[in-house]
This record gives structure tokens, C-alpha cells and sequence, in this order.
């Protein structure tokens, strides 16, 4: 099942002053035997500019396989073009569903890694993965697309036996009776076990000595496996969204053009559903001014004085306590906020859910304040700056600890991580793709789920289309966004939302589940 024809005798010297068994990468089955069509249409087979490697579906959108195939940056970003082909492939006729490789996950202490697909390979069964580790004197089925005893690049995959002959937390060892073994182009590929009438991955292919591989003359025979059995959490955490727990609800605050205040609860903002408390009537009046839920129940109001007879002056920042027994508190804890009420400035001021706020300031500059409500004073009364050049964003949403979203007015979205304690980007500039610009306000509960308020679409009770409010939730883990509308955008969950003055969620509503 090899692939490359190039530097076969640098590496077989390679293997020679080596020393250890399998020091080249593995990409075939030498003397295996083809899979029929239309069988385990989970083996995939991989393509970069450079090589090519084998694979195993074991969920729509993600393959298992060696980290030696593929190349990312930190972030996980593919550093070259990878694509993954599945199911009815056939590399002669180009047969097959193919993706675009998206986003690779590596191991640090194996061979392993986990590569997500730009769309889901529908219509595949995937292939569990094992949580029974091989043992000595097994026999295992290893399979992929490469080199062969007679084939430079075979149309088909191949699969043939190999016994286990030793084992240690990570790799195992492989050997073939009739003298088979891995070559060039199956590196990545699965070693398959099945149990009754069912197949599941135990390890990858790593690396072999190219034993019986077209053009290849080392004498020595044997492969080796990266183990995957003890990977399920690794795999789980990386391939699967992290739950997200929102005990209450999303504490929505709606500030209606008359200036009153209303509290709605979205009893569903895990999964998009449309399921509310709807309140009866208003909890407050006179809130004219920039309304943003904060968390522990707070709501702050940069206030828009209603004239003489307002004791509160204009641009000053109260703060306010929602509880079962109404409001409390009420004071003014600051001034100059009058930028965060004009048009342009109203989405540059936001929360996320340890409490900060954030803004982006009249000079481009992002910063942020935190409130200590027992000291009842300001970290720092000043703020303190984050970053400059954010004068290029018209809206900025809070949703998480240090994460938020970012606007420009051509409506391109962007997601940052920021880490406090040590003053450094985690992420930033991560595209969250463009159209966003049709929301009148951008607002979150935590845990990375986003509603949009303002554009039009089908009421999630009647299917009328009229003004709705949409639901999107992103999983950092995955880098994926939960489900979309049929019209493509995020899901409606309401009607209306599109006449208030601001619409506000409080920002520790929702949290990850570890």
C-alpha cells in the first residue's frame, strides 16, 4: 500500500543504522489483500500536496490517523492543503466523498491524531473506536490505501492479519505470518478488531520496515501501531461539543422603545429550542439609556437623563440588583459613559461572565472594568487597556470568561480568547464568518451561544416569516457551530425583538460543563 517512490534506499538506510523496529512511516499493506467495494467504507484515505496517508471515519466529520500525515499550526489550522477521501473511493476514477481537511488535534505522547472534515461524510457508518487494549499473540486486521506488493497506488484499500507481539502504554508491536507487512501511503490506517459482528479501531499505523513493499528489498519485517483504546476522553473531548449547562435558563433583559424594562427567560438555550418564561408586565420604567446584564443577578444602566427632574445626570453608570423581592441598590458608581449611548458607540460596551465590562473606547481602544461588589469600588477606577486598534469593530459581545466576539460594519465576525492572568491572546482574530452585519444587536449567555436580533425569518410557533430573534451556539473545542436554520443562519427561538431599544442576556447564564 506505499505510495512514494522517492528516497526508498536513504530510508531503508534509515532503518539499518536505526536500530529500532519501524523507523520509517508506514503507508500500505504489502501483501494484503483488496477490501471489496461497498465494505468498510469508513477507511479513508488522505491527500496532501506532499504524501499520502490513510484514515478511519469514527464520526461524521472527524478521521483518525497518524500525526506524522498532516501539519498544523497551534491553533490546529492545517498548514497545507489535506483532503480526506471516504466510502466508495476509488483512486483510479476519483470515486469517493471527499472533504477538506479543517482542523487537526495531535498527541503529544503518540502517533495520533484526529482531523475534522469541512462537511459531514453522510451516508458512512464510522467505525468505533476500541476501549480494550491489544494484547500479545492477537490477531488484528490493518488496512489502508497504500503501496502494495505490485502497486505503486492501488485503487482500493487493502487489509490483511497481523499478530500482536508485544505491547507498552502507548504502541504495539505487529507481525504477519505470511511475511506482509505496512507500506508507504497506510500510515494513519487502522488496526481493526472485530468483536461478534462488530468492527472497532484499536490503533493506527505508525511506522514499519516496508517488508515485501513494491521496490523495497529490506529483509527485516514488522509494524508498529499507535494505541488508541485509551483515548476514548481524548477523543470525546476533542471531537464531541462540550456540554454546556445553563441550570436557569438565559436571563434575558428586553428594554421596549417606551423605556420599559421586561425580564424573559429562555428556558432552552442549550440546543435553540423556542421555550420561554414570558413576563406579564414590566419590572421597570425610564430605562432610555444602555442597559447591559451583568452576572449574580446584576443590571447596569448607563443612564440617559430624562431631564431636570432626573436625579442621575447623563453618562453616568448605575448599578442595580435584580432579585425575587424586586430591585436593589441603585447607586452611581461612575461617569463619563456618554460615548456607550450614542448610536455608534451603544455595541461597544459589553460583559462577559466573570463580570468584566468591556468596551471599545472613543480612541480604538479595547479595555475593560471590574466592579468588586463586597469592596463596592472599582479594580481600578480607570480601566485598563487590553489592546489598541479596535476602532476597525462596530459591536463587541462577552461570551465567556475572556471570550468575545467582534464585529466589523461589513459584518464579519471574529472571536477572541484573552487570558487575564497573563496578559496574552489565546485566540484572536478567529473568523466566525461574515453576513452578521443584518443584527441590530449581538448579545450572549455564556458559553459561547450568540442571539441576533433584527433580521427576518420563519417564526419558530407558526412559520410566518416576519422579524425573529436567532440562536447560534460555537464549540471551541470542535470549532464547529451547533445547528442552523434551513434558510442557513442561526435558529430562530422568537418573533419580535426587533422594535426594542436593547436586548440584554445575563452573561453567567450558561456555562461549559468539564
Amino acid at each position: 500500500m506505499h505510495r512514494q517512490t522517492t528516497r526508498l534506499a536513504t530510508l531503508s538506510f534509515a532503518l539499518l543504522t536505526g536500530g529500532t523496529l519501524a523507523a520509517v512511516p508506514a503507508n500500505a499493506v504489502s501483501g494484503g489483500t483488496t477490501v471489496p467495494l461497498g465494505t468498510a467504507s469508513y477507511l479513508a484515505r488522505v491527500s496532501t500536496p506532499a504524501k499520502a496517508c490513510s484514515a478511519a471515519l469514527i464520526d461524521p466529520s472527524w478521521v483518525i490517523t497518524s500525526k506524522g500525515c498532516l501539519t498544523a499550526d497551534a491553533n490546529g489550522t492545517p498548514t497545507e492543503n489535506a483532503t480526506v477521501s471516504v466510502g466508495a473511493v476509488d483512486v483510479s476514477t476519483g470515486a469517493g466523498t471527499t472533504a477538506k481537511i479543517v482542523r487537526v488535534v495531535s498527541r503529544t505522547d503518540r502517533d495520533v491524531a484526529v482531523a475534522k472534515l469541512d462537511k459531514p461524510a453522510t451516508g458512512i457508518t464510522p467505525v468505533p473506536v476500541s476501549t480494550t487494549a491489544p494484547k500479545n499473540g492477537e490477531t488484528l486486521q490493518l488496512a489502508g490505501f497504500g503501496r502494495t506488493a505490485t502497486e505503486w497506488v492501488p485503487a482500493r484499500p487493502s487489509t490483511a492479519a497481523f499478530a500482536v507481539s508485544s505491547v507498552n502504554p502507548t504502541e504495539a508491536a505487529m507481525t504477519s505470518a505470511n511475511g506482509a507487512d505496512t507500506c508507504l501511503g497506510d500510515s494513519g490506517g487502522p488496526a481493526l478488531r472485530t468483536v461478534g459482528d462488530k468492527v472497532e479501531v484499536v490503533a493506527v499505523n505508525s511506522r514499519s520496515w516496508q517488508h515485501g513493499c513494491l521496490a523495497v528489498t529490506e529483509t527485516r519485517q514488522g509494524s508498529t501501531e499507535a494505541r488508541v483504546d485509551d483515548l476514548a476522553d481524548w477523543i470525546r473531548q476533542n471531537t464531541v461539543p462540550t456540554p454546556v449547562s445553563c441550570p436557569n435558563g438565559a436571563s434575558i433583559w428586553s428594554v421596549r422603545t417606551d423605556g420599559g424594562l421586561y425580564h424573559y427567560v429562555h428556558n432552552t438555550p442549550v440546543d435553540g429550542r423556542a421555550g420561554w418564561q414570558v413576563p406579564s408586565s414590566g419590572v421597570g420604567s425610564a430605562w432610555f439609556g444602555r442597559t447591559l446584564a451583568g452576572t449574580n443577578n446584576t443590571v447596569w444602566d448607563i443612564h440617559r437623563s430624562n431631564g431636570t427632574s432626573d436625579p442621575i445626570p447623563n453618562g453616568a453608570l448605575a448599578h442595580w440588583v435584580w432579585t425575587a423581592n424586586g430591585w436593589s441598590d441603585g447607586s452611581v458608581i461612575g461617569s463619563g459613559w456618554q460615548p456607550y449611548l450614542a448610536a455608534e458607540g451603544s455595541n461597544r460596551v459589553t460583559v462577559d461572565t466573570t463580570g468584566r465590562i468591556i468596551v471599545i473606547d472613543p480612541q480604538g481602544q479595547l479595555r475593560f472594568y471590574r466592579w468588586d461588589n463586597t469592596a463596592r469600588s472599582w479594580e481600578n477606577p480607570n480601566g485598563e487597556t487590553i489592546d489598541t486598534g479596535w476602532g476597525r469593530f462596530d459591536s463587541i459581545t462577552g461570551a465567556g470568561d475572556g471570550v468575545f466576539y467582534a464585529r466589523t460594519p461589513a459584518g464579519a465576525l471574529y472571536r477572541f480568547q484573552y487570558d487575564y492572568a497573563s496578559h496574552t491572546w489565546l485566540q484572536r482574530d478567529k473568523s466566525a464568518g461574515t453576513g452578521w452585519q443584518g443584527f441590530s444587536e449581538l448579545f450572549s449567555p455564556g458559553a459561547d451561544i450568540i442571539y441576533g436580533r433584527g433580521s427576518y425569518g420563519h417564526s419558530p410557533f407558526d412559520g410566518s416569516v416576519g422579524p425573529v430573534l436567532r440562536w447560534y451556539r460555537y464549540s471551541p473545542n470542535t470549532d464547529s457551530w451547533g445547528p442552523s436554520a434551513s434558510d442557513g443562519g442561526g435558529i430562530p427561538v422568537g418573533t419580535g425583538w426587533n422594535t426594542e431599544i436593547h436586548v440584554t442576556a445575563a452573561p453567567d447564564s450558561c456555562r461549559f460543563v468539564a
